[in-house]
């Protein structure tokens, strides 16, 4: 009977005929207001290309030149300058260090890799202070594995470090921009690449430490790593970390593609990374006839951690996803696990017009919903085994399902999710649903009408802690929060505006409050004065808490 009248309703809710806002919360921060994005183009980097004669030159190092490829074979620096119609090849020995310098330097090749490392311990490639460089890779787009072919516009197979204090541009026409077997890092240069396939691409790592970084996939995804095997140090392979610069993706895929974790935090280099993420429909830059089916902001097949910073997804899929239970080439499996214990995370996942994907009206920016459509099954955050929410700061301006997890415990931080289906969900999988609240400060909205709960677990609500203020539907079937088993307050506060079959224990008291008619409201929780606004109206106030609250 539920799932009928969840059908009808959602019939009705599709039509229009329900509206749904962003309950913005304040403690003296102020939260979002529902801006719809628009498809992003971004040209902040540019560099001109190189006009004179191409120069190498090296007071360490060995190299020929054979008609119009420079072969370096000896560890060495090396300088480059001019315009190379050409390739420069590293054929070194497999523990030479290799420091290629790009000092104003245009190389352009169409039969392999404009830059290609066959053999060499490392390579540094660096683009020098003050100089403009670029690297065309201007072969057609693979269409069929050829092994002796360079898989990007820079090739490595060996450790690769992109760095200097001078501007990198890449055009990769083929399939990667850049790209290493190995590891992959990227510090201090403007460095903007474009590539018919990933942008950046190490297969063992992506480091990327400091600088400006522009990457953009037309066909592909943004950032990739491949491998999950153990390094003979006990390094596990297959992760994507960023611990500084400002780091913008636009991808026709996923925005980053970790084969194991990511990681956002701060490093010993400066400030902390600020990351920009656009995925399919809202990267300008997706080709028409792209064939990617995946569209999320940060895709991973193990854990995500989001420790420092900030980061803000723009996505045609999940904003950040954790996978559970792949295997490992070291044996073990992936944990499905996301960790946000700091930093800042902002994100809107629904589709423009004409590509909706069966999924419900998206914010028009006025506090209702209209001209946007989210995706259907696109969550703002999913981890298929376990979210952890200790910190920071989580703001999530539309998406069909917020928060969605097996387990989610919330212990700390500030989250506010404004929803099209449900804004918090414990789903089934490898442990009993639930949905746990020690800590921090959690506001949900969801629509008062429709098939939509605000808090939904599969399993169990247990609060002990923190703030909770839960919006939605006033009946049994669609609920504010809604549980199949137990719903349950020992500490906190816990504010329902619609339904919600609350069992409160300990100290806990049922306080008679008005909270539920659209506007702003102001409610003083032990001492501390929280203000929100209802974009509409919802149809109770149960208010449950172990301190005192007054209105």
């Amino acid at each position: 009977m539920k799932k009928i009248l969840a059908m009808i309703i959602a019939m009705i809710f599709a039509l229009g005929l329900a509206a749904c806002g962003n309950g913005a919360v304040t403690d003296g921060t102020a939260s979002s207001a529902n801006e719809i994005a628009e498809p992003a183009v971004d040209s902040d980097i540019s560099a001109q290309e190189a006009t004179g004669t191409f120069e190498m030159t090296s007071a360490d190092g060995t190299f020929s030149n054979s008609g119009n490829v420079y072969t370096i074979t000896s560890a060495g620096t090396y300088t480059a300058t001019g315009l190379l119609e050409g390739q420069i090849l590293v054929d070194a020995g497999e523990d030479d260090e290799v420091v290629i310098e790009l000092s104003g330097a245009t190389v352009s090749y169409g039969a392999d890799s404009p830059i290609k490392i066959v053999s060499a311990g490392s390579v540094d490639i660096s683009a020098k202070k003050g100089t403009e460089n670029v690297i065309n890779d201007t072969r057609s787009a693979k269409t069929t594995d050829d092994a002796d072919q360079g898989e990007g516009a820079i090739c490595a197979k060996c450790d690769l470090k992109i760095k200097g204090n001078g501007t990198l541009v890449v055009n990769a026409g083929y399939n990667n921009g850049i790209h290493t077997t190995d590891d992959l890092k990227i510090q201090n240069l403007a460095l903007k690449v474009t590539a018919y396939n990933n942008a950046l691409k190490g297969n063992d790592s992506v480091k990327i430490t400091s600088g400006t970084v522009v990457a953009i996939s037309t066909n592909g995804d943004g950032v990739k790593t491949e491998n999950t095997d153990v390094s003979k140090n006990g390094v596990t392979r297959g992760d994507i970390v960023i611990t500084g610069g400002t780091v913008t993706v636009y991808a026709a895929g996923d925005g980053f593609q970790a084969a194991r974790n990511f990681e956002l935090s701060a490093g010993e280099e400066g400030a902390a990374p600020t990351v920009t993420v656009y995925t399919g429909s809202y990267s300008g830059y997706t080709a028409s006839n792209a064939s990617t089916t995946s569209y999320k902001g940060v895709k991973v097949q193990n854990e995500l951690n989001i420790k420092d910073g900030a980061i803000t997804l723009h996505t045609y899929d999940d904003g950040l996803h954790a996978d559970y239970g792949a295997s490992f080439e070291d044996g073990t499996k992936g944990k499905g696990t996301i960790n946000v214990s700091g930093g800042t995370v902002n994100m809107s996942v629904y589709a423009p017009e004409n590509k909706t994907a069966g999924g419900r009206q998206g914010p028009d920016g006025r506090g209702g919903w209209g001209g946007q459509q989210t995706v259907s099954g696109a969550d703002a955050i999913h981890a298929d085994n376990i979210l952890n929410i200790s910190g920071g700061t989580i703001t999530v301006d539309s998406a069909y399902e917020g928060l969605e997890a097996n387990v989610i415990n919330v212990s700390g931080g500030k989250t506010v999710v404004a929803a099209n289906d449900d804004g918090v969900n414990a789903c089934k999988g490898v442990s009993t649903p639930s949905v746990n609240v020690t800590g921090g400060y959690l506001d949900v909205t969801v629509s008062p009408n429709g098939d939509t709960d605000g808090i939904d677990s599969n399993g169990t609500y247990n609060q002990t802690g923190g703030v909770v203020i839960t919006r939605g539907p006033n009946n049994q079937n669609m609920a504010a929060i809604d549980a199949d088993g137990s719903i349950s307050i020992s500490g906190g506060t816990l504010i329902v505006l619609g339904y919600g079959r609350i069992s409160a224990s300990g100290g806990v008291k049922n306080y008679s409050l008005s909270l539920h008619s659209a506007g702003s409201h102001t409610v003083n929780i032990d001492g501390v004065a929280y203000t929100f606004t209802n974009a509409n109206a919802y149809g109770s106030t149960a208010c449950y808490s172990d301190v005192t609250v007054s209105a």
